[in-house]
């Protein structure tokens, strides 16, 4: 059994509604896999953080109350998935020494964001770190990292492998310029490559990936390493 962390994307779970269908699949698909260890879930924010954020920027309200608005989505949304796992934490932690230390108690840790500046990807990364993960799955709502954006390129070309440094490089273009569509921000992938961590960047809908990347080192996405 390996240790993992699953950064969550939001967009998943929460876009008009809770999406309760997917959240029941999930977590009896991680619960009843003997493939997965010790295991860290990062719940992204979704379409509440994007509503709220997007709303309130209109009005010119500060970064930083953005950023904080947007962390207690991600926990809002970490709570609800608690709903959905017999064998996790009941309190959602703030900081990622926190995150450790309950999981010497549960086999599922189930957090949001913890301040401004993280992205729940870097979150994610840092709590990969922390606990010794080797595997990060990077579930979003896009089957991979692509050339451009899949959405709006019909030319755009999904990448099975990156190395770290392709990865860091494509995230630093896509980070130029108004509206970036960035699979992963910098610092995830920093963080990443100083601790040698495998990232997988699935279509988080997908649930056979998941046992998939942890039982063979492989999936429908993209690998960075």
């Amino acid at each position: 059994m390996k240790s993992v962390v699953i950064s969550l994307g939001g967009s998943i779970i929460s876009g008009d509604r809770l999406d309760i269908g997917f959240m029941k699949r999930f977590s009896n698909m991680m619960e009843q896999s003997r493939a997965f260890g010790k295991v860290g879930i990062v719940v992204g924010g979704g379409r509440l953080a994007r509503n709220y954020i997007s709303d309130l920027r209109e009005t010119g309200t500060n970064d930083i109350i953005l950023d904080e608005i947007g962390i207690n989505a991600t926990r809002m949304n970490a709570l609800a998935m608690t709903t959905f796992f017999k064998n996790c934490n009941l309190k959602i932690p703030t900081t990622i020494n926190d995150a450790a230390e309950l999981s010497s108690n549960y086999r599922f840790t189930i957090m949001g964001g913890t301040e401004a500046g993280h992205t729940t990807d870097t979150v994610a990364a840092l709590l990969a770190e922390r606990l010794g993960a080797k595997v990060l799955i990077n579930a979003t709502s896009v089957d991979g990292v692509y050339t451009d954006d899949p959405r709006t390129d019909k030319n755009a070309k999904k990448i099975g492998n990156m190395t770290y440094d392709e990865a860091i490089a494509l995230s630093l273009k896509k980070s130029i310029g108004a509206g970036p569509n960035v699979f992963m921000d910098l610092t995830s992938l920093h963080i990443a490559k100083r601790s040698g961590i495998r990232i997988f960047v699935i279509d988080g809908r997908k649930l056979e990936d998941y046992a998939s990347i942890v039982e063979h080192d492989t999936c429908t996405g993209t690998v960075i390493l």
